[in-house]
C-alpha cells in the first residue's frame, strides 16, 4: 500500500459495479500471446501479484478487492483474494480468500512466490503489520498468517525466496526506516526486523528481491524524498544487498531520477535474475521534476556489487508517461519486462524480453489487446492504471504471463485485473 494509493481508492470508489463487465471484445491479439483477459470477475480490484510454478503447469494471482462479499462480519475489506490456475493461465478457477483474518480491517499489498517443491509463497498487510503465509496444495489452503513485522507501523512489504523456499527475505517501510526480516527454515520462523537504512527524511517502496544461488540476498527500492514520500524532488534508485543471510545490508546506488508528472505515476524499481544469478534491475522515474516517466534497465554479473549503465525500455525522446514496471528471470540470461505507460491520453502495457542477461532487447509489444469488456477500455487502452505495481513471471514451458490492474484512473475505480499469457 503506497500511502497515496489504497486509502485514497477506498475514499473515491463508489461501488455501481452492475453492468460495468460485459463481454470482452479485442483487436488482434500481440504476436506470440494469448491475447488479455479479466480475471476476477466484476468486483473492484486492484494490485495483483502473480507467480508460476517453476516445475508444474500452476500459475496463482492474488489481489485485493474493494467491496463485495467479505469472509466474514468481522473480516476485511478490502479483501485478499486468490484465483488459481492448472494449465499454464489459459483458465483459472473460482476465487477464494486467501484467509478469514477475522478482525483485521484491511489487507494490502499482495506479494507472492513460487518454490521448486511447489509451495507457494504470500506476504501481505494485515492493516499496517506485515504477515507471511504459504500453501502446499496448490494455494487450496494456508497457513496462519504469520505477523514478521514486529511492533513497527509498516507498509509496502516485498518479498524474495531462494529456489528451495529455504531462505525468505521480506523487506518494508515503517515513517522513514527501512526494514527486513530473514527465515532459513521455510517460513516457519522469522528473525527480529533488522534496520537496514542510517538516513532520515526517505521513504522507500520496495518493488523487488532476489535471492541468488550463492545465497546473496538483495533488494530494490525506489527512495522518495521527505519522510511521508509525497514530496517532488530526486528519487534515488536503491540496492540493497546481505551476504550474512540478512544480519547485515550494504547500499547501492544505481540512478537518480526525478518525480513525474504526478506523485501516484513516479518510480518504483523491481528486479529478478536468473539461474546464474545475472540481475537486471527495471526502474521508472523523470528526468526533470513533473515530466513524463521513462523505463530503464541495468545489469549485473557480480551479485548486485556493481552495475551496468543504463538502456531505456520507453521509445527514446517518446513523450507518453510510463510507470509500474515488472521483471521476471528464467533460464540463462532469460528476461521479461513489462511497464504501463500513457500515449495520446490513452493508457496501456507494454513488454520487451532479453535472451542475453537484459545487455539488449526485443521490439516492444502492447500486450493490452482488449479492446472492451469495462467502461474504462477502449480500442486505444484503458484509463488509467489501478495500484501500485503489475507483476510478470514465467511458467514452466517458458513463457510469460503478466497481470496488471486497469481502472478509470489511478485513484478512481472501479477496476480489475487483466491477464496476458505467451502461447
Amino acid at each position: 500500500m503506497r500511502q497515496r494509493g489504497s486509502i485514497l481508492a477506498l475514499a473515491t470508489v463508489v461501488a455501481v459495479l452492475g453492468g460495468l463487465f460485459g463481454a470482452v471484445s479485442a483487436h488482434a491479439a500481440a504476436t506470440g500471446w494469448a491475447g488479455e483477459v479479466l480475471v476476477g470477475g466484476t468486483g473492484n480490484d486492484w494490485e495483483p501479484s502473480i507467480a508460476a510454478d517453476p516445475s508444474a503447469p500452476y500459475v496463482y494471482v492474488m489481489y485485493n478487492r474493494f467491496g463485495g462479499t467479505k469472509a466474514c462480519n468481522k473480516c476485511p475489506s478490502p479483501a485478499m483474494l486468490l484465483q488459481v490456475s492448472s494449465d499454464g493461465g489459459q483458465t483459472f478457477g473460482a476465487e477464494h480468500f486467501i484467509c478469514t483474518c477475522s478482525g483485521v480491517s484491511a489487507q494490502y499489498d499482495p506479494v507472492l512466490r513460487t518454490t521448486s517443491s511447489g509451495a507457494v509463497y504470500g506476504s501481505w498487510m494485515n492493516n499496517n503489520t506485515i504477515v507471511f503465509s504459504k500453501s502446499t496444495d496448490h494455494g487450496a489452503t494456508w497457513s496462519t498468517p504469520l505477523q514478521v513485522s514486529g511492533k513497527s507501523w509498516s507498509d509496502k512489504d516485498w518479498m524474495g525466496t531462494s529456489a528451495d523456499g529455504r531462505d525468505v527475505y521480506i523487506a518494508w517501510e515503517s515513517r522513514s526506516v527501512f526494514f527486513a526480516t530473514s527465515s532459513h527454515n521455510f517460513g516457519a520462523s522469522f528473525s527480529a526486523p533488522v534496520q537496514l537504512n542510517a538516513d532520515n527524511g526517505h521513504y522507500r517502496y520496495a518493488n523487488g528481491s532476489e535471492v541468488l544461488p550463492n545465497g546473496t540476498a538483495v533488494l530494490s527500492a525506489s527512495s522518495y524524498p521527505s519522510a511521508n514520500g509525497k514530496n517532488a524532488g530526486p528519487v534515488d534508485i536503491e540496492t540493497w544487498r546481505s551476504t550474512n543471510g540478512g544480519a547485515s545490508w550494504s547500499r547501492v546506488i544505481l540512478d537518480q531520477v526525478s518525480t513525474g508528472v504526478d506523485f501516484d505515476t513516479s518510480s518504483t524499481t523491481a528486479l529478478a535474475s536468473d539461474a546464474n544469478g545475472v540481475l537486471v534491475a527495471e526502474y521508472t522515474g523523470a528526468t526533470a521534476v513533473g515530466s513524463p516517466g521513462h523505463v530503464y534497465v541495468r545489469r549485473s554479473t557480480d551479485s548486485g556489487l556493481t552495475w551496468s549503465a543504463r538502456t531505456e525500455l520507453t521509445p527514446v525522446g517518446g513523450s507518453g508517461n510510463a510507470s509500474f514496471p515488472a521483471i521476471a528471470g528464467t533460464g540463462s540470461g532469460g528476461f521479461r519486462a513489462i511497464w504501463q505507460e500513457s500515449r495520446s491520453s490513452s493508457w496501456n502495457t507494454y513488454f520487451r524480453s532479453s535472451a542475453d542477461g537484459g545487455a539488449t532487447w526485443s521490439a516492444e509489444q502492447d500486450i493490452s489487446d482488449a479492446s472492451g469488456g469495462a467502461s474504462y477500455k477502449t480500442a486505444a487502452g484503458y484509463g488509467g492504471p489501478y495500484g501500485d505495481y503489475g507483476a510478470i513471471d514465467v511458467t514452466n514451458t517458458g513463457k510469460a504471463i503478466g497481470a496488471w490492474g486497469e481502472g478509470v484512473s489511478f485513484g478512481s475505480g472501479p477496476g480489475g485485473i487483466w491477464v496476458n499469457r505467451q502461447t
